[in-house]
């Protein structure tokens, strides 16, 4: 009797084990890193910028980042950032701003916004979204 009342309490064991080690096991999978690369790249590539210094001719290139939801909200220009000329087609968006440290933006039909760098001076800034998608709007914010 002792005997079976013991594999009766080890095989409940076993059985609550694995109903815990199976609710526990597909939570560690979906956390992995490897779903978690999988599905990174396609969300967000990185959009190219140049920006050309008005006063001197330089020009700077780079990678632009991802920065939030296309369409979010437009963060306040301050009162010393001045933009003109703004131009959008295809996947190019261009505007002209002066400021002591300002950030141009860009939203892209991928359902991404990128932003550049931190700039300053008199900049003509252009960016262009990854390819397979579109500029539907842009701007600047800073100071």
């Amino acid at each position: 009797m002792k005997v079976r009342n013991s594999l009766a309490a080890l095989g409940m064991s076993a059985v609550l084990a694995l109903g815990v080690g199976g609710a526990v096991a597909p939570a560690a999978v979906a956390a992995s890193p490897a779903t978690a690369t999988t599905t990174a790249p396609s969300v967000a590539a990185n959009a190219d910028y140049a920006s050309k210094d008005l006063k001197n001719g330089r020009t700077q290139r780079g990678k632009a980042s991802p920065a939030g939801k296309a369409g979010d909200a437009r963060p306040p220009a301050r009162s010393s950032l001045r933009c003109w000329n703004p131009h959008l087609s295809g996947r190019v968006f261009a505007v002209s701003c002066s400021g002591r440290a300002f950030r141009v933006f860009v939203d892209c039909s991928n359902r991404v916004r990128y932003i550049t760098p931190v700039l300053s001076g008199s900049k003509r800034v252009t960016m262009v979204c990854p390819a397979g998608t579109r500029a539907l709007r842009g701007g600047a914010f800073g100071r």
